[in-house]
């Protein structure tokens, strides 16, 4: 009788064992597939940052010159949302992270469908309308980028790049508050041009 339950009791302790190592092991895959995944992003989102900034400091100048006809033009190409690699597992993450993540894309998607629209009214030679319409969604998505690149590092101990000359943060910040109001400016010309058009009518 004693010899059953010693030996019940070794296959209990014999599976327990091998149930945690199965456990233990698949859980430090998943960490490494999770900081495999945190640097990938966090390597894309540094890169996004510099360029939505190159974006905001479009003057639309080429050198300091203008085009032949005496406009402004766009000198930098718009990054479009960032691109994420398909070889990584997305289940390995937080999932509220994931899910800040993987929409951002679609959040850049939507507005570039007003930045769009923006340029047909934009009006030559300064195409004020289209270049802070730009500028001011892209110092956002820097900025929104940015954050995201962060939390990543801090959850995933993953050493954040330094800037030695440069403060992106700052300066997306400086801009979009220059870029806010000028935008409120604009918005109010346009309500007392739609005002004066209406009361004419």
């Amino acid at each position: 009788m004693m010899e059953a339950i010693f030996g019940l009791v070794g296959v209990l302790i014999g599976s327990g064992i091998t149930w945690f190592q199965t456990v233990w092991v698949g859980k430090q895959e998943m960490n490494r597939s999770a900081r495999y995944l945190a640097i990938r992003i966090v390597c894309i989102l540094d890169k996004y940052v510099e360029d939505c900034a190159a974006v905001v400091r479009d003057d639309g100048l080429n050198y300091g010159l203008r085009t032949p006809e005496g406009h402004l033009e766009p000198q930098v190409k718009s990054p479009g949302p960032p691109v994420y690699p398909d070889d990584v597992d997305w289940k390995s993450i937080d999932h509220e992270m994931m899910y800040k993540i993987l929409s951002f894309p679609a959040d850049v998607e939507g507005a570039e469908k007003i930045i769009r629209a923006a340029r047909v009214v934009a009006k030559p030679p300064n195409f004020e309308d289209w270049f802070d319409e730009r500028a001011f969604w892209y110092a956002q998505f820097g900025l929104a980028a940015y954050a995201l690149a962060e939390d990543l590092s801090k959850k995933y101990s993953i050493q954040k790049k330094t800037y030695k000359d440069w403060n992106p943060v700052l300066e997306l910040k400086t801009e979009l508050e220059a870029l806010q109001k000028r935008r409120a400016e604009r918005f109010e010309v346009h309500k007392q041009f739609v005002n004066r058009v209406l009361g004419a009518a």
